[in-house]
């Protein structure tokens, strides 16, 4: 069964690297769409993992490195869309600046 679900669900990222979505138990999803909308006065930068059940946000799956938004800009990240992810895999991301990139990502789940 596929239900279609807001995985991240308009969070402020942080400028320390967190888990923002766990796929639970016996469960695949695959991220349909992601936005990000810068809300400060500067540029600041996003950082987005998808890691592996058991592993860790680390340059092997970094999706997503430094991406620049511009004060006041949304960005629609084409990096990450149409992604899967297994059971107990994660989205991590971090910002540069805390609480300043709104962040809403929406998904399927299949049991």
């Amino acid at each position: 069964m596929l239900t279609l679900k807001s995985l991240v669900n308009g969070v402020n990222l942080t400028n320390v690297a967190a888990t923002y979505y766990t796929v639970p138990t016996s469960t695949t999803t695959r991220i349909t769409k992601a936005t990000f909308c810068n809300d400060h006065t500067a540029v600041v930068t996003v950082t987005i993992n998808l890691v592996p059940s058991g592993g860790s946000a680390a340059y092997g799956n970094r999706i997503t490195k430094t991406k620049n938004l511009s004060p006041g800009e949304t960005w629609s990240c084409p990096d990450v869309e149409g992604h899967h992810l297994e059971a107990g895999g994660f989205i991590s991301m971090l910002a540069s600046v805390t609480e300043k990139i709104g962040c809403r990502i929406s998904g399927l789940e299949s049991v």
